[in-house]
């Protein structure tokens, strides 16, 4: 469920070094904290989280510059805050539970390279873990059961990364940072059963969107989930990324559902 949250190729180049950026700081933080596994588990989604808290909390950057596998000729820019311990350990957290969803859907064994770290991080965060881990249950009973209820198994999602979107309990702005994980939780759920569909058709696999759910009928519900993330966003006080977190939640989450509708044109 990985890939949704990045810019629209029509972000300003500005905000896609910016992003950029903050990715390979993401990066350089797994690979401090879990090594090389933890750089496969790399993904944008936790970048914008990184941002977020970072834009939140005023916490400032750390530049630097290094070669690595990816990149090992020339040096790159990054840059990495204080916020990217908490984001890089929620990385591991869902990739570890995106892999054990994948083994139960394709009935394969392929290996887990975070289970080692798992015990660690579900017991610092016990919170974020034990939401986690009981609503992806109660979704894959519903899909055991052959229960086709998106929405419901979106909002379970949705709650789960709500509360990993909220790192301090005790902040003034957690009701607005669970909405805003819970709306995009949503969003993200939805369209990766959209992405999915036609897939999970063929090889007779459980998907929780209806046979004959139309184009408009899916871009309604995404638009719902949508909101709740960027009403939220308007509450909290941001000033060093709203341009960019606007293009991804106005622009840049749509891409592939743009690319797939027009696709079937």
């Amino acid at each position: 469920m990985f890939g949704y949250i990045v810019l629209s190729s029509s972000a300003p180049k500005e905000d896609r070094k910016t992003y950029r950026e903050a990715y390979c700081g993401l990066c350089h933080t797994l690979k401090d904290k879990y090594g090389k596994a933890g750089m496969l588990s790399l993904s944008y989604d936790m970048t914008f989280l990184s941002l977020l808290l970072s834009d939140i909390e005023d916490s400032p950057k750390i530049e630097g510059k290094e070669r690595c596998l990816v990149h090992p000729i020339v040096e790159h820019k990054f840059f990495t805050t204080s916020v990217m311990e908490y984001t890089a350990s929620m990385q591991i957290l869902l990739s570890h539970y995106a892999l054990v969803d994948y083994n139960n859907d394709e009935k394969k064994e392929k290996k887990d390279r975070f289970l080692p770290f798992i015990p660690e991080i579900e017991k610092t965060y016990k919170r974020q873990s034990d939401a986690l881990k009981k609503n992806l249950a109660l979704i894959w009973e519903n899909e055991n059961k052959g229960v086709k209820d998106a929405y419901q198994n979106s909002l379970l999602f949705g709650e789960a990364l709500g509360e990993i979107f909220v790192k301090d309990e005790n902040s003034h702005f957690a009701p607005d940072l669970r909405m805003m994980g819970c709306g995009m939780g949503r969003f993200i759920y939805l369209l990766d059963a959209w992405d999915d569909r036609k897939k999970d058709q063929k090889n007779n696999r459980y998907n929780p969107l209806p046979s004959d759910i139309t184009e408009e009928e899916i871009r309604t519900m995404l638009i719902d989930a949508a909101s709740c993330a960027t009403s939220a966003m308007e509450h909290m006080p941001l000033d060093d990324y709203v341009p960019l977190f606007e293009n991804i939640l106005y622009h840049g989450m749509w891409s592939r559902f743009k690319v797939e509708v027009k696709g079937n044109e």
